[in-house]
């Protein structure tokens, strides 16, 4: 086996439309060279991108992929661990040196490039048509043999998506626009796509319309069920945000719609009840999980009735007030805003009673419509929408939206340790911040502190 010396060499990637991607050439003694394409896969594929700061490697096609190269064949049988710095470092079967060998065998490269590729017209973030960002324009990535799960691996691994589930070709996502990473000729018609199994999309099944029923979630290509006993209200507020199903009313357990089918997913979702999509929310996953589908959890959303949702505070419990009606949210404009409106809202929500009304800019000034003004409450109403002096309209304003904060609002903070990771834990509730006591304080305890406070 042979090792490359340290010297003066050049990389670059020809014919792909990209400079991150395209047929490997190098510049060695005088001369521009290619290489041979046998053992070439995605590690050695890794190193070029590094070394070309064309970031991750997303595919290592071969058979002259980009086209046919002129010159010698600098190298063949490259073996790259795939963290090295340089291609220089692998070793390969025979030296370095120019090869009048034929050129059908060419290795390409495809790299993520400067910015992280993304998947576009799937179900999720982790699923859809490969687009990669290179000079201002996102490019699709047009397929072949060499498009296998093993590249399809490398990009859910560099979204955080999860591993590779499936890495479909010929536009299963829709064709693309604009520039493709390819041979010439390659079109739309071959646009490659990726998915991962961190896609999390939530339906309700079961129930007796899509905004209510058993709750089921997309990993890759399979449906499966969560457990009743890891799922509250945050999360089931989130589903039913994610499904534009108004505000989560309930969330039975045991199999309240009946069992589902498939795997029950070792996870256990840390809503804080203000996401828009389920994606959003931290989710732990162990492999000490026990629960089958007689305890499937289940949501119940108003999908009616004007359901509240409090936004850009620091919790489900927090934030400005905002109403869902007509397919669509839309705020709350009242200068006579006080706690007995706050009251109805923080009861509504199950966030307890009110501890502040606010009809100030503290959670932003609104952007876009506004759906309700002139609320008055007595403040022993159990709905918003039993309020005295309610007008319902639909207008365009940049507005000072009103705010709650409900008795419910639990937020963490670690104070006097130096950083914002570090320090004495406390605990703001009931408007009030206070300490926790070290009794049976252990390290699984500040995990969860921790894992709380990154997220």
């Amino acid at each position: 086996m042979a090792l490359v010396a340290k010297e003066l060499m050049k990389l670059r990637l020809v014919n792909g439309g990209d400079p991150c991607a395209g047929r490997l050439e190098i510049h060695y003694r005088g001369q521009w060279g290619t290489v041979d394409d046998r053992r070439w896969d995605l590690p050695d594929a890794a190193v070029v991108c590094r070394e070309l700061g064309c970031g991750v490697a997303l595919s290592a096609p071969g058979g002259a992929h980009f086209g046919k190269g002129a010159g010698p064949i600098v190298t063949s049988q490259v073996q790259c661990g795939g963290t090295e710095a340089a291609l220089r470092e692998c070793v390969s079967d025979i030296p370095w040196d120019h090869y009048p060998a034929p050129h059908s065998g060419d290795a390409g490269v495809i790299c993520s490039g400067s910015a992280k590729p993304r998947l576009v017209n799937g179900s999720s973030p982790c699923a859809g048509r490969l687009e990669i960002y290179g000079n201002g324009i996102w490019r699709t990535v047009c397929g072949d043999r060499s498009w296998v799960l093993q590249n399809a691996e490398a990009v859910c691994n560099e979204l955080g998506c999860g591993s590779g589930v499936a890495a479909p070709l010929d536009a299963q996502f829709g064709e693309g626009s604009g520039p493709v990473i390819g041979p010439p000729g390659c079109g739309h018609q071959r646009d490659v796509g990726v998915i991962c199994s961190g896609n999390r999309v939530p339906r309700l099944v079961g129930g007796g319309n899509r905004c209510s029923g058993r709750v089921e979630v997309l990993h890759g290509v399979q449906w499966g069920t969560v457990c009743d006993a890891y799922f509250g209200l945050e999360d089931a507020s989130v589903v039913c945000e994610h499904l534009q199903c108004g505000a989560a009313i309930a969330t039975p357990g045991a199999a309240h719609f009946g069992e589902g089918t498939g795997p029950v997913w070792k996870e256990n979702y840390r809503c804080r009840g203000n996401e828009t999509q389920l994606w959003d929310c931290p989710v732990s996953s162990w492999d000490q999980f026990i629960c089958s589908h007689g305890n499937d959890a289940s949501v119940i959303c108003s999908d009616e009735g004007w359901p509240p949702r409090l936004s850009k505070g620091g919790s489900r419990c927090d934030g400005r007030v905002e109403i869902y009606y007509n397919g669509r949210w839309g705020s709350v404009q009242d200068n006579l805003w006080d706690i007995n409106d706050a009251n109805v809202v923080c009861r509504q929500l199950g966030c307890g009673s009110a501890i502040a009304a606010y009809n100030s800019s503290k959670y932003r000034e609104s952007e876009g419509l506004v759906w309700v003004n002139d609320v008055q409450c007595e403040g022993n109403e159990s709905q918003l929408r039993n309020c005295s002096s309610f007008t319902l309209n639909a207008f365009l304003t940049d507005s000072v939206g009103v705010g709650v904060l409900c008795s419910e609002h639990v937020q963490l903070r670690l104070s006097d340790g130096g950083s914002a990771c570090a320090g004495r834990v406390e605990v703001y509730y009931n408007g009030t911040w206070g300490s926790v006591c070290d009794d049976s304080w252990y390290l699984a305890d500040a995990d969860v502190v921790i894992f709380g406070w990154v997220s």
